[in-house]
């Protein structure tokens, strides 16, 4: 499932690949310009930071630019810059491109994880009443595991930005219409991301077909109920701290592929933090 950044780029990058750091960026500018006279030590984690960089195809006859990526964006903050910026990213190639940006920002606390993005949160120890900070999940494709999430969500202190990829959980679950109808590793794969077997619950049986017998499965062809499972389960664990507002990317045919969702880190900021997400996301349109 998961695919080179450049063949990434090639089949998904493109306007609303700029669309979603835009976002990211004018968040980032406003939270660490809202805490700045605060007490608090500010940290950003970028959990899938890639290589600082990203290749986006910009004309159908594959004409392609380079962009700054998160990573570098969350450097160049400048109001107040981050105290402490935590990359994370397992390729070999990649992380070779993030020790070349630390290295071009020598004096900055920037500190490089070749890991495995769920287990570095998993064990993720800081004194979360000496810190606060911003947290991006922007995986290639399905990593990001339930238990990962449940963890960011006990610190209490990331506000997080997570890109929920839809197409690529759309394409794990059965075409059939029946949830039993997956190999072992793929329910497991859809376990983890949900947390449990909810996932199943996108499944129904036909009423007519009951009516005459056995029923016959069915599933919403669409994402929107595969999106609204997700958003319903962080509301459940965030409670008031998670965003109803989301933002749908889509390709250029108009079919989703990821959903771009927000929960604040810390109860005391819920006000702020949901006012100024949502003003950036209907700016964005």
């Amino acid at each position: 499932m998961n695919q080179p950044l450049e063949s990434w780029a090639a089949n998904f990058g493109g306007h609303w690949t700029i669309i979603k750091l835009d976002i990211l960026k004018h968040y980032l500018d406003f939270y660490t310009t809202a805490l700045k006279d605060n007490s608090f030590k500010l940290m950003y984690v970028d959990a899938f930071a890639g290589a600082g960089s990203i290749s986006l195809r910009v004309t159908d006859d594959e004409a392609r630019a380079f962009i700054d990526g998160s990573a570098k964006l969350a450097i160049d903050i400048k109001d107040k810059t981050f105290d402490r910026l935590i990359f994370v990213e397992e390729d070999s190639a990649r992380h070779a491109q993030l020790f070349e940006l630390r290295k071009n920002n020598q004096g900055r606390d920037i500190q490089l994880h070749k890991s495995d993005a769920n287990r570095f949160l998993r064990n993720l120890r800081e004194d979360w009443k000496e810190w606060r900070g911003v947290l991006f999940l922007d995986p290639f494709a399905t990593e990001v595991e339930w238990a990962t999430i449940e963890k960011v969500a006990a610190f209490n202190a990331l506000d997080t930005w997570i890109l929920f990829p839809v197409s690529a959980v759309t394409r794990i679950l059965p075409k059939s219409g029946n949830p039993d109808d997956i190999s072992p590793s793929w329910a497991a794969k859809l376990t983890r991301i949900f947390g449990d077997e909810s996932w199943r619950n996108l499944y129904y049986v036909d009423p007519q077909q009951s009516f005459f017998g056995e029923g016959s499965h069915k599933r919403d062809p669409g994402t929107a109920g595969i999106s609204q499972l997700y958003k319903n389960k962080l509301k459940q664990l965030f409670e008031h701290r998670f965003m109803e507002t989301s933002k749908t990317f889509a390709n250029s045919r108009n079919s989703p592929l990821f959903e771009f969702v927000f929960c604040v880190g810390n109860e005391a900021g819920i006000g702020p933090a949901k006012r100024i997400a949502q003003h950036i996301l209907n700016a964005e349109g």
